[in-house]
């Protein structure tokens, strides 16, 4: 006898139901192994982003250690006043713009993909159009110049890229790039790159961006002081290169009077950055010749009818207390008679109610000694 086993068969419908789940169990985890990689490649590729950022940022940090850029901090700080940049375009380059027109901007770009941000010294842009306005400060002539030219335009086109139609009227933004040359040299760099190119073959020449350059050396001092503005006042003490050039400044300073809010805000900046604004001339001066003409700027301001800050004040008395200091110091003993000057200077402007931050940077005191003194004086 033969028993005959039954064997239940499966349909065909739920059988496709179950290789259908298995594919997407495989799917899914495909995409998870997927979604992994991606994040440790994103992970890694951030890790190396702020490697390489660290490594360029330490590298700006020693070359302004060193005062390679931080020389041009007063021009740039001038330029960031709108009113000043409106002056130095119709000054130098007579274009007529007006303050309600012009927009400073976020100066940091960087060029798709790439990982380096990099900065503008100046960018603004024509408020309600696609017109910017470029201003790079030079300090020393720079070859490459017409390639940061170049690179910060095609950067500004990237990033007005989603304000652009994407048709044949497509229009791009108009930019004018500027280079102030501060170096007391004639700049014989290329202005675009097409003055530097080799082109044996004769192909047809390219269109690169072309920068105006406004050089210092074009101008003499007395042209630049006639101007009354702050960015022509700094311009003025940057061609400076003998002691007598800064009596000559000065002295003109003095015949126009009351100076200007504009010409005694560059005169505060370059009396904190004298080392920076002449330091060729500065590192062969005397401390007592420097403190002498930063004395002789203060006065120019207050004489002027401008309202002194407490801030110039301390400086008048920094100056005037430490040469009695020193004077005190060849007699009696040179370190007891600065230590002294300087705290009797402490005194003065803690009366004048200036800042802990203030004093500190001014005097280089410390501060368990200023809360000392604070409570000597309470």
């Amino acid at each position: 006898m033969i028993l005959k086993l039954e064997t239940k068969k499966i349909p065909q419908k739920s059988q496709k139901k179950k290789n259908k789940e298995n594919k997407r169990k495989k799917k899914e985890e495909r995409e998870k192994t997927y979604n992994l990689l991606i994040k440790q490649l994103d992970f890694q590729s951030k890790l190396q982003y702020n490697k390489r950022r660290k490594k360029v940022e330490e590298k700006t940090d020693e070359k302004s250690k060193k005062g390679v850029k931080i020389h041009d901090a007063v021009s740039k700080e001038l330029l960031e006043y709108e009113e000043e940049l409106i002056d130095y375009m119709r000054d130098f380059l007579d274009y007529h713009l007006k303050k309600e027109d012009l927009k400073l901007i976020n100066k940091e770009y960087r060029l798709k993909k790439s990982l380096i941000t990099k900065y503008i010294d100046i960018l603004c842009q024509i408020k309600g159009k696609e017109v910017f306005i470029i201003i790079e400060h030079q300090s020393t002539i720079d070859y490459k110049m017409s390639e940061r030219i170049s690179e910060e335009c095609l950067a500004i086109v990237q990033s007005r890229d989603k304000y652009m139609k994407r048709s044949k009227n497509r229009k791009v933004p108009v930019i004018l790039p500027i280079v102030l040359c501060t170096a007391n040299k004639k700049w014989d760099a290329p202005t675009t790159l097409i003055e530097n190119e080799d082109n044996p073959y004769k192909f047809p020449k390219q269109n690169y961006p072309r920068y105006i350059v406004v050089n210092n050396k074009d101008y003499t001092i007395d042209e630049l002081l006639k101007k009354r503005t702050g960015i022509a006042v700094d311009m003025a003490f940057e061609k400076v290169e003998t002691k007598e050039e800064i009596d000559y400044i000065i002295d003109k300073l003095k015949k126009f009077g009351k100076v200007n809010k504009r010409e005694e805000r560059a005169l505060k900046l370059i009396i904190e950055n004298i080392e920076l604004v002449m330091p060729n001339l500065m590192k062969h001066l005397p401390e007592e010749e420097i403190e002498k003409t930063k004395k002789e700027m203060i006065e120019i301001m207050s004489e002027g009818g401008n309202c002194m800050s407490n801030f110039e004040r301390a400086i008048a008395k920094i100056i005037k207390e430490n040469n009695e200091a020193r004077a005190e110091g060849r007699a009696e003993g040179r370190t007891e008679g600065r230590t002294e000057g300087i705290l009797q200077v402490v005194r003065e402007m803690l009366k004048n109610k200036m800042t802990d931050e203030d004093i500190i940077k001014c005097t280089h005191i410390s501060e368990k000694e200023l809360e000392e003194l604070k409570l000597q004086m309470a």
